[in-house]
This record gives structure tokens, C-alpha cells and sequence, in this order.
């Protein structure tokens, strides 16, 4: 199957063409994952399969057998730094965080499975070593903000809980503080800024446990950032620190009073945005 085949598709809005099945269509989707070919990756294989799912094409079974494929594909090549394994990874937990989002409009999960996406997810963001956002000639890799996604729609998430949402912010501050010779400088702290404020958004989490998780990104293990200019890699993870915490407090800012405690949570971000001193 050329690219035309798929483009064919698209335009006949993304009708499953005569003498084809959709099951035998979306194994070629998701072999496509781990292309190498950013179109085939993520114009075709991405955008077909979450246009499948917005028109309600897939059964609950098929969903349930596409989640199972889509977590395994995480573990594969988990660890590696610089290869070509990262795409499957990467476009997996992408197309995770499509199931979770049409989920969240039209009930397509069970509880259990909505549960163990994020928990898979959280130990996926935790076990991702290649943080590269995008590749000259390759594409997007960007695993911290396709991870960032499926936090977002698993905030929102009707099935998840306070404790799981507890979960979210504390894997995304460890995530972030440690030292680290890469910054993130492809959009990805605006990623995690919105998975954030869906985290808020719900309200299950008390203000003083938020100032308590503000406080890991103002003293990570306990110890201030005093003299991290002085140190090339707790320098780049002072960067990312802050850069993150600005875009929480500016997501904060663009919210309306709907935002349950808005006042109170810009406070307490400004407050540790303010703390947060190499020096």
C-alpha cells in the first residue's frame, strides 16, 4: 500500500475502502508506528486511526486488543538512547492517549482499563530514556509530550481517581527536577502544564498537598537549587524546572474563575515560581 492509498482514504473521509477490512488496515496502521518515515508515522498512522475512532468505527473488543498492542509496544527497546526504537514507543502512547480521549466523550473502557493506561503510562514516563523532541529527517519523536497527552485525557478520565491523580503530579515533578544533560525545548513543558491544570481542574486533590508538591520542584530531594549554574546538568534540570512551573502559572492566568480554587492555586505556583533561585 502506497501513500496515495491512504491519502485516497482521507479524502473520502476515511471510508474503509471495498476489498479491504478495517482490522486488516489498522495492522498496517500500527506497524506503520515504528516507521522511520514521519508521514507514514504520524500523517497517515496517527491521523487515520484517530479518525477511525472519532467515527465510532471499532468495536469495544477491538479497542480492548489495541490497548493491550499499544501498552506492550511500550517496554519494546525501553531504555535505548538515540535509536529508532523510540517511534514505536512514541506513537503508541500517542494513539493510548486518542482511546482515552474518545473514552472520555462516548464511554469505550472498562474502569480496569482505563486504570492501568495511566498506570502503564506514569511507569512509561518514569522508564523513557531517549527524550528527544524532534529528529532532523525522521520527525517527532517527542515522548515526553505524547506522554503529557495521555495525561491530560486520563485526568479527565471519569474512572480515575484522587490517589491516581496524586500520581500524576508526583510523576511529572520526578520526571522533571533531576539532573539531566537534555532541555526540553520542544513545547513539552506546555504539555505537562495541561495535564497539570486537568489534575486541578478536578478538585480531589487538597491545596496544602499541592503546596507540599510545589515543593519538590523548589527543593527536589530536599536540597535548593543554590549553585546549579555552577553544575551543567542540574543547570539544564533548573531550566526545565522553571520553565515548567512558568507554564503552570501562565495556564493558570488563562483560565476562567471556573477553575475551582484559581485564586488560591496562582498564589501558591507564583509563590514557588518566586523560590525558585540558582543563586
Amino acid at each position: 500500500m502506497d501513500k496515495n492509498f491512504w491519502i485516497s482514504i482521507a479524502q473520502d473521509d476515511y471510508k474503509v475502502p471495498e476489498g479491504h477490512t478495517l482490522e486488516e488496515l489498522t495492522k498496517v496502521l500500527f506497524n506503520y508506528l515504528s516507521s522511520v518515515d514521519s508521514e507514514l508515522r504520524d500523517e497517515i498512522a496517527y491521523v487515520v486511526y484517530a479518525n477511525w475512532l472519532k467515527r465510532e468505527m471499532y468495536s469495544r473488543e477491538a479497542i480492548r486488543t489495541q490497548v493491550d498492542e499499544l501498552l506492550s509496544n511500550l517496554e519494546q527497546g525501553i531504555g535505548e538512547t538515540g535509536t529508532d526504537s523510540v517511534f514505536l514507543r512514541t506513537f503508541s502512547v500517542l494513539c493510548l492517549a486518542e482511546i482515552v480521549h474518545n473514552d472520555n466523550k462516548k464511554p469505550l473502557l472498562e474502569k480496569g482499563q482505563a486504570r492501568t493506561i495511566l498506570a502503564k503510562g506514569l511507569w512509561y514516563l518514569a522508564a523513557e530514556k531517549d527524550p528527544r523532541g524532534h529528529i532532523p529527517v525522521k520527525g517527532w519523536a517527542h515522548a515526553l509530550a505524547h506522554t503529557a497527552d495521555l495525561l491530560l485525557v486520563s485526568a479527565c478520565n471519569r474512572n480515575i481517581e484522587a490517589s491516581e491523580l496524586s500520581n500524576v503530579l508526583n510523576a511529572i515533578s520526578n520526571k522533571i527536577v533531576h539532573a539531566t544533560n537534555y532541555l526540553y525545548i520542544h513545547g513539552e513543558d506546555d504539555r505537562l502544564a495541561g495535564a497539570v491544570i486537568e489534575v486541578f481542574r478536578r478538585d480531589t486533590i487538597p491545596l496544602d498537598e499541592v503546596e507540599e508538591w510545589l515543593r519538590s520542584f523548589t527543593e527536589p530531594d530536599g536540597r535548593d537549587w543554590k549553585g546549579a549554574y555552577m553544575d551543567a546538568e542540574r543547570n539544564t534540570a533548573f531550566q526545565n524546572t522553571r520553565n515548567l512551573v512558568r507554564s503552570i502559572y501562565l495556564g493558570l492566568l488563562s483560565e476562567g474563575d471556573d477553575l475551582p480554587n484559581r485564586k488560591r492555586l496562582k498564589e501558591i505556583v507564583f509563590g514557588a515560581l518566586t523560590e525558585l533561585k540558582p543563586y
